[in-house]
């Protein structure tokens, strides 16, 4: 029996479909990367927001082709679709040809079976489940339940575990990774672990980042000085109707530290554009803080209406194409700051891990660049260099995004 399956949504999700493919294993089938020759097919869905459940729907549809051309005899859905539209979906939904509901993996502990499908020398650990933070937009606390946290040693020994396997970059995730309690000591005892190059920090909310944790990061060296920390705005009134539980104040202090203590720290974000009751005044605001905090990378979404959430009820609505024209004005400013930096870059060296060897070069990630989301460096060399080495690179051009060097 051969099982085939399909990961949507963010990296919490492909850890889900790792332990999946692992528990399957277990179970006998043999994982393939064909569908036409699959007995099962599963997808793995994600349900944040609209586009990702209509992205779920029509992978659902074309994976449901396979029953009536391939060898599938069962199709199943796991993830966040199934519990956002509860069990009556799967009936609902039987023209698409969909079999039954898989329940939400959940937690794990290093002991489950678990099959990675990143690339060798890095992979996501996840070492908690769900969310209490109840932002205002997001119904993830609804789906993913009340956050629950995996304990110290037994994310220890999974790293361990994944060290000896090859991997050299871990990347901590969680729904609020910086809501574990025990967050910088986990950090200083992955730092001790042979093996392990490089300790990513992913999904830092900014009410929950402790001086303890920015300490370690400053200290341990295998910590990238890289860290994502999604704000979502800059106004106070906005934030306020986020129940983000910060002020811009607050933000600024924060990053302010973080850049004393870490100087060379490439910091990520995330902003949402258009949320209810965002004025042009709020709007300027937060265009002016990502002016001042000269953010090293930046994601901008438009503010998408999710029912159920409160923030769906509020007054306030903003037209689409005023979203759409914010988001474009962010995304321009943002450019430009990320032009301005990558051209301080050029004439430095940096460490970078080659994911790709073609016969036209080579391509890696910096310290400063998180798999599938930030840019790339393009390396050129005289002698092949192999996926998962890491090598020192002189930076000679930059792009808005994306560096070029060479080896030195």
């Amino acid at each position: 029996m051969k099982a085939y399956l399909v990961s949507l949504g963010c990296p919490k999700n492909l850890t889900d479909t790792e332990v999946l493919m692992g528990k399957l294993a277990a179970a006998g089938y043999e994982i393939t990367t064909n569908p036409a020759q699959a007995d099962m097919i599963i997808v793995n869905t994600c349900a944040f927001l609209k586009t990702a459940r209509d992205e779920a729907i029509k992978t659902i549809k074309e994976m449901a082709r396979w029953k009536k051309k391939g060898k599938c005899k069962q199709l199943l859905i796991a993830g966040c679709l199934p519990k956002y539209l509860n069990s009556s979906f799967v009936i609902r939904h039987s023209s698409l040809g969909i079999d039954g509901a898989i329940d939400s993996i959940g937690l794990f502990n290093y002991c489950t079976p678990r099959i990675k499908a990143t690339p060798p020398w890095y992979a996501y650990v996840k070492i908690a489940e769900g969310c209490n933070n109840y932002c205002s937009y997001c119904l993830i606390p609804s789906i993913r339940g009340k956050l629950r946290f995996r304990k110290t040693a037994d994310i220890i020994n999974e790293v361990k575990g994944l060290a000896k396997r090859g991997v050299k970059e871990i990347i901590f995730i969680a729904q609020d990774t910086t809501a574990y309690p025990k967050l910088a000591p986990l950090l200083s005892k992955t730092a001790k672990i042979p093996g392990i190059k490089w300790i990513r920090i992913m999904y830092a909310h900014p009410a929950h980042l402790t001086d303890n944790v920015i300490k370690v990061m400053a200290k341990e060296k295998k910590i990238v000085p890289y860290l994502d920390l999604p704000i979502q705005h800059a106004s106070d009134k906005i934030l306020g109707l986020m129940n983000r539980r910060y002020t811009r104040r607050d933000l600024e202090i924060l990053i302010l530290k973080i850049r004393r203590l870490i100087p060379k720290i490439a910091l990520r974000t995330t902003v949402i554009a258009g949320f209810p009751g965002e004025s042009e005044a709020d709007f300027g605001e937060l265009l002016d803080f990502i002016r001042w905090a000269r953010f090293e990378r930046l994601g901008c979404f438009a503010y998408q209406r999710e029912k159920g959430s409160p923030a769906s009820k509020m007054r306030g609505q903003v037209p689409e194409s005023v979203k759409i024209k914010r988001v474009n004005e962010l995304m321009r400013a943002q450019a430009r700051v990320t032009r301005e930096l990558n051209n301080k870059m050029i004439g430095r060296n940096l460490e970078v891990l080659i994911e790709r060897a073609s016969r036209g070069g080579f391509s890696g990630r910096s310290y400063m660049d998180a798999p599938d989301i930030d840019g790339s460096v393009s390396v050129n060399s005289k002698k092949y260099l192999s996926p998962g080495e890491l090598v020192r690179v002189r930076v000679a051009t930059a792009r808005t995004y994306d560096l070029i060097g060479f080896v030195t």
